[in-house]
């Protein structure tokens, strides 16, 4: 009988041990997909990156509700300048995805802002986000990862930040 249990809680153990490996692999290969829908339009091969782009974070995201008009939900934000160029007309598109960006549905929202922003300075802005979702439907904070485009100050080509 002892000999029975033994086997048994082995072959249990087996199968949770084979559960979780397997799992862990099909997820990985799913995330490692890169996802047509999760692609930014900014971000097509060719096109110009702009020189303030590794330099703009946009963090500490919020959402409410327009307490004026019931269907607006507005997204408060930092928008942060991590370089010594100052920003000044600096605007951008920013993309809201949950942490897994697997489909359409991790999509969040979208918005737009614009601002004038010294160098290592940040700022708190509120604009309406552009969502087919609810609030109630909407991501936490904890689980949004922005995907932001610089569309302004325009460049030519040359370097906006200072040697």
């Amino acid at each position: 009988m002892a000999i029975l249990f033994a086997a048994g809680f082995v072959l249990i153990g087996l199968g949770v041990y084979w559960a979780v490996s397997s799992s862990k692999t099909s997820s990985a290969v799913a995330l490692s997909k890169p996802s047509a829908n999760a692609e930014s339009p900014a971000a097509k091969p060719g096109a110009p990156v702009h020189p303030l782009q590794k330099h703009i974070e946009i963090s500490g995201i919020r959402f409410l509700e327009d307490a004026k008009k019931k269907n607006v939900i507005l997204v408060t934000f930092l928008v942060t300048n991590h370089s010594p160029a100052d920003a000044f007309g600096l605007a951008g598109n920013v993309t809201l995805w949950s942490n897994t960006r697997r489909s359409d549905e991790d999509d969040q929202g979208s918005f737009s802002f614009s601002t004038d922003l010294k160098g290592y300075a940040s700022k708190e802005l509120t604009v309406p986000l552009s969502t087919n979702k609810k609030a109630v439907e909407l991501a936490d904070w904890q689980y949004l990862s922005p995907d932001v485009q610089i569309t302004a100050p325009a460049f030519s080509g040359g370097s906006l930040l200072p040697n």
